[in-house]
């Protein structure tokens, strides 16, 4: 096949484990690849791989998408294939109570786990539109419909991701193009899963066949995105993942404080790994909880406003700045980093 006429997946956060595995699987299925990730060492062993099993032809692009102009960088990279298939496993999770974790990981995590997918899907997605052909996958968490005490930004982010991936989904299926979003649940011989829970519970978790191998996750997710299905749960001979997903959506539907409790408290006897209980998720680990956090206020509260004088005379508005305004539909300037 002629260089020209190739077409080629593009995989974010490539270097292990999913990424990894579906850089491989679409190899195999005739697409040049391009992975993305930041370590280049791991994405040059991948990519000589690829290049010894299957003859396609590789790039490596090492880089931190949430940099500022990353995404320049990458388009950059990209502006000479025809992208096909645009895979996105870029992914942060980093779990502690709201009011402990830094403003910048929340940050972190908003841009890496919604609004790069979101921009990826604006400068590749147009032109799968005007060919007619073309796959968009998203990662996602299998749990990402439950309400946790101790994971609200992350499960914001990952609902985002679910809706949006089918919000598409929606819209593309008209162009003849592929949306599918996967929900994974425990990936084995991922650093972050280990770090989350122990040795004993991921045993667990396998046992249930809510943890499986990343080439079982892609050649499943892969097979149901064939058959045109938007949401992809990978799973075992009994169903349980597909049939975990529909108790979280159930759980939603039910609206009850009870529920979310229980499911937070599973999930924090769940998540005993090092950094579970370093955040003080797990409960060897939790530390006490501040004042406000019982219902109890501190010491003094200042109110909003003095009854006894007016309120302030309301400011004149102000024009907002609109950073995207101008941004054209194949641009994806990246915003500074907070």
């Amino acid at each position: 096949m002629r260089d020209s006429d190739r077409t080629y997946a593009l995989v974010v956060g490539a270097s292990t484990t999913v990424g990894a595995e579906y850089a491989r699987q679409m190899a195999a299925r005739g697409h040049g690849i391009v992975v993305v990730a930041r370590r280049q060492r791991l994405l040059d062993r991948l990519a000589d791989e690829i290049r010894a099993q299957h003859g396609a032809p590789v790039r490596t692009l090492a880089v931190d998408l949430l940099e500022e102009r990353a995404l320049e960088t990458l388009l950059e990279h990209t502006r000479d294939l025809t992208i096909h298939a645009l895979v996105c496993n870029a992914n942060l999770h980093r779990v502690g109570p709201f009011e402990e974790t830094a403003l910048d990981t929340k940050l972190h995590m908003l841009r890496m786990n919604a609004e790069l997918p979101m921009r990826l899907a604006h400068a590749y997605g147009p032109a799968m539109v005007a060919r007619r052909s073309g796959e968009l996958i998203f990662l996602n968490a299998l749990n990402c419909m439950t309400a946790l005490d101790f994971d609200g930004v992350f499960q914001g982010t990952k609902s985002f991701l679910l809706v949006f991936g089918e919000s598409l989904w929606a819209e593309y299926r008209r162009y003849g193009v592929k949306v599918g979003v996967a929900m994974v649940g425990g990936i084995e011989g991922s650093e972050s899963y280990e770090r989350k829970l122990s040795e004993v519970k991921r045993r667990i978790v396998k046992w249930a066949g809510a943890s499986m191998a990343p080439s079982h996750i892609v050649a499943q997710s892969l097979e149901q995105l064939d058959r045109g299905e938007c949401i992809l749960i990978p799973d075992v001979a009994v169903p349980v993942n597909r049939l975990g997903y529909q108790v979280g959506v159930a759980a939603r539907s039910l609206r009850s404080r009870t529920v979310t409790r229980m499911m937070s408290g599973f999930y924090r006897w769940l998540l005993d790994g090092e950094e579970s209980q370093a955040a003080g998720v797990h409960p060897a680990g939790r530390r006490p909880v501040p004042s406000m956090a019982r219902g109890r206020p501190p010491a003094r509260v200042e109110p909003l406003f003095d009854e006894d004088r007016p309120l302030p005379a309301p400011e004149s508005p102000k024009a907002v700045p609109t950073p995207y305004a101008s941004e054209g539909p194949a641009s994806i300037a990246a915003e500074p980093r907070p």
